[in-house]
């Protein structure tokens, strides 16, 4: 909090400048209107004390000033309360997805060996050709898939967990892109989701992850929940 000094400009220079932290600024913290205050009564000359008026006056300042600090005491504390139950309840949350199947915005996919691999996606506008590419973790082309026309909107192509040549890729995360065109060849915004069902849920420093497999998803980043 930030008051004024309590000595006004007729006072000595001398008895301010042994306790302000700044002799060119009037703004002080409540430590050091204390300070100054104590100074102020300690030396204050006998035969013509501190006008009782004034004094007053500065102790309700001072008052007001200490009601203010105990309200953000107490405000900071609320807040803390508040962000502990809010990751309480995040956390029950989280685990309560386990077995769910989530979707959130991203292009990382989990290939258990086995099975299809949903690879989601929305596009922004019908197209008449679209195009996914899927990747390993080293960036190479694992496999192209000419789906051909699609509507607008969510959209999921099934991927076989095969490469170019027909034969099953190794397990582990792999990533996709979508390419889009309309019929007048313009490009089509296409945005990647990941989808999967959560298998286990971890907290730590990178907060709460939901694990489809080895791709994490933070909780915040999930946008749709399905049984």
């Amino acid at each position: 909090m930030e008051i004024q000094s309590p000595f006004s400009p007729g006072e000595p220079e001398a008895t301010a400048s042994t306790t302000s932290p700044d002799a060119g600024s009037q703004v002080l913290g409540e430590d050091e209107f204390l300070q100054l205050l104590v100074t102020q009564l300690s030396n204050q000359d006998p035969l013509n004390p501190l006008d009782g008026q004034e004094f007053a006056a500065q102790l309700a300042q001072f008052s007001t000033v200490e009601q203010l600090v105990n309200i953000k005491e107490t405000l900071e504390g609320n807040n803390a309360s508040i962000d502990l139950l809010s990751q309480s309840t995040n956390a029950g949350i989280a685990a309560g997805l386990i077995g769910q199947t989530i979707e959130a915005e991203g292009n990382a996919v989990d290939w258990s060996g086995e099975g299809d691999v949903p690879l989601a996606f929305d596009l922004g506008a019908a197209a008449t050709s679209v195009t996914v590419t899927i990747r390993d973790d080293a960036g190479n082309v694992v496999r192209t898939l000419e789906v051909g026309a699609m509507g607008k909107g969510d959209q999921t192509v099934d991927w076989d967990g095969k490469n170019g040549d027909g034969a099953a890729v190794e397990q582990g995360v792999y990533t996709f892109e979508v390419a889009a065109t309309d019929a007048d060849g313009n490009a089509v915004e296409a945005t990647t989701m990941t989808r999967g069902a959560v298998d286990r849920v971890t907290f730590g420093l990178d907060g709460i992850l939901l694990w489809l497999g080895d791709v994490p998803v933070p909780l915040e980043m999930v946008s749709s929940v399905a049984s």
